[in-house]
């Protein structure tokens, strides 16, 4: 069958191509048997000849074949060589005269509540280790080791049998620990079935807002915030309402008056983010009695739904409240509510690490299991392993442990950081008047630096990345026109003896668009 020889003797890889070689030669013939040149139990050559011809090593034909081979397309025959399946799958493969080369791949047609959340900016990359990002927590300061024993023994003793579905509350044991840390660190007396574990913070807000907002309800935002809190609710249909935050956090009396009948308030009192004040004890008084109050709007309900005091749900987000430097502890507002209406947003992301995406609501009891049976219906529940890792973790005192030294640690990083930005700034503002203010935090893993509104935020952010370093520009994480102009920088990643170099990188992107 001579004929049928130019059929992979005109082929040749193209060495330009970013495309594994291997995979090329998948490719072609795939295509081969899509456009029926190559019919069912057609030989092909050996690995050895068609390498000798391609010019390529054996090996790289061999892994093209097993490719082919665990997709269905080839076949091997004792002592008949490698041929083209018997038994091919169903392809529907347009010839090329029918493909319409250069035509445009269609973009979907997006529903309304995707495209409220694609209006929303959001970080959806990866998360390198870029110096400065804000809301990083220090990695290299991870405890692996520990965690690594804790794993280990997790898959030397788990039973086989626990690898089904789990409990879409949680797992148990780990839900017991959480109880106890909220006692032990945050002074919550929360039992295990008032929590639910959740892939994260962020979750857990998309899931409370799933189950408490129609359409048209309001919510009553911080303004600023965190971005990633816009998307959920603005999914739900309903109106966002952002009420401005000063060094008292949240303006209670004016988030009544513009949402009168709000629905849902989500807050971050204990460190507001990212301005880092910390909401007041007579806002937090006020915002606990309004939750327990009859209705502003004398309606007696809201949007028609019963569910006892009509003032609105409160979804408390206490990212980082184990990183308090200074001052007197700042209790949760959650131990004010005397009416269950405060929703508690745990996360670990900033106590060991984000990519472990684990993160945890505390609510009342019948506002648990109803959240518990709607998460079976989406989700079901977070990876086992790391669940009953981080249930060891905590009731073997590795988190107390690991807290205490990461104070001390992000302390010290802190001022190292915040002492360089201010000997910039004396350089800065020698002649200029007050250029820069670095604002030390009590709380938290950020820093602020403020700025005066003829430089620029967003521009000094621009030229701040092109030197290596990624503060955020305060007035990005603003809806409205009033906004502060300033830096958001996360000291917590970079050690101290980086933290002159990082200044004077923010110093000079200053000095770059003055």
């Amino acid at each position: 069958m001579a004929d049928a020889l130019p059929l992979w003797s005109i082929f040749q890889p193209d060495r330009a191509d970013p495309t594994p070689l291997q995979e090329q030669i998948a490719g072609f013939f795939r295509t081969a048997v899509a456009d029926g040149r190559l019919g069912p139990g057609a030989r092909l050559p050996s690995s050895r000849g068609l390498a000798i011809q391609l010019g390529v090593a054996r090996n790289t034909v061999s892994l093209a074949y097993e490719r082919l081979t665990a997709e269905g397309y080839v076949e091997g025959r004792r002592g008949g060589g490698t041929r083209i399946a018997t038994d091919l799958p169903e392809l529907s493969t347009p010839k090329p005269a029918d493909r319409k080369i250069g035509m445009p791949i269609e973009t979907p047609r997006l529903s309304r509540a995707a495209e409220k959340m694609m209006a929303e900016r959001v970080g959806v990359a990866g998360d390198g280790p870029v110096p400065l990002r804000p809301g990083r927590p220090g990695l290299d300061a991870f405890p692996g080791r520990v965690w690594g024993r804790l794993a280990g023994r997790f898959w030397r003793e788990t039973s086989p049998a626990d690898f089904g579905y789990g409990d879409p509350a949680g797992h148990a044991p780990l839900r017991a620990a959480l109880s106890r840390y909220l006692g032990a660190f945050r002074g919550l007396a929360v039992k295990p079935d008032q929590i639910l574990v959740t892939s994260g913070a962020q979750q857990a807000v998309d899931m409370l807002s799933r189950a408490l907002l129609d359409p048209d309800d309001k919510a009553v935002l911080e303004e600023p915030c965190y971005p990633g809190l816009r998307g959920p609710i603005a999914a739900t249909g309903a109106e966002i309402v952002p009420v401005p935050v000063d060094s008292e956090g949240l303006n209670v009396a004016e988030a009544r008056r513009r949402a009168p009948d709000a629905r849902l308030v989500v807050v971050t009192p204990t460190h507001q983010f990212p301005l880092g004040c910390t909401l007041s004890l007579a806002r937090r008084r006020a915002l606990v009695d309004w939750a327990a109050s009859e209705s502003d709007a004398g309606s007696g309900s809201t949007g028609g739904k019963s569910d006892g005091p009509a003032g609105p749900w409160i979804v408390e987000d206490d990212y980082d409240g184990e990183f308090r430097y200074g001052g007197k502890p700042v209790p949760p507002l959650k131990s004010l509510d005397g009416a269950g209406k405060v929703l508690y947003v745990g996360t670990i992301s900033k106590a060991l690490a984000p990519s472990l995406r684990l993160g945890f609501i505390a609510a009342p009891t019948p506002v648990a299991s109803v959240l518990v049976r709607l998460r079976a219906h989406f989700d079901r529940q977070p990876a086992l392993d790391a669940q009953a890792i981080l249930a060891d973790f905590l009731d073997e005192g590795h988190m107390a442990g690991h807290l205490r030294r990461m104070r001390t640690l992000y302390r010290e990083r802190r001022d190292a950081l915040a002492d360089a930005l201010d000997e910039v700034a004396a350089d800065l503002d020698h002649g200029l008047g007050e250029i820069m203010q670095v604002e030390r935090p009590e709380t938290g893993i950020n820093l602020i630096v403020l700025l005066p509104d003829h430089i620029s935020d967003t521009r000094v952010v621009a030229a701040a990345e092109s030197l290596g370093v990624q503060p955020a520009a305060l007035s990005g994480y603003y809806r409205g026109a009033s906004v502060i102009n300033g830096l958001l920088i996360g000291f917590a990643a970079l050690p101290r003896a980086r933290a002159r170099w990082a200044a004077r990188c923010v110093g000079q992107a200053i000095r770059m668009v003055m």
